[in-house]
């Protein structure tokens, strides 16, 4: 890049932008998974039993209305 021209602060602060913003997402998905593992933590301490699959039951009523 030449850093002379006369647009390279707009093209450095594209990047500012760009990289706080990929940085925010990437931080915000990852405090969020934080707090899913901790209330799902939580839940399993209270004795919530997890699924083995969430689409197990839509697809077992599926075959029993064709059936």
């Amino acid at each position: 890049m030449d850093m002379a021209a006369k647009h390279v602060g707009f093209v450095l602060a594209a990047y500012g932008v760009a990289g706080v913003v990929i940085s925010g997402l990437i931080i915000g998905e990852w405090l969020r998974a934080r707090a899913v593992r901790r209330r799902l933590t939580e839940l399993e301490r209270l004795g919530a039993p997890r699924r083995a699959r969430a689409a197990a039951p839509a697809a077992a009523s599926k075959k029993e209305q064709t059936a």
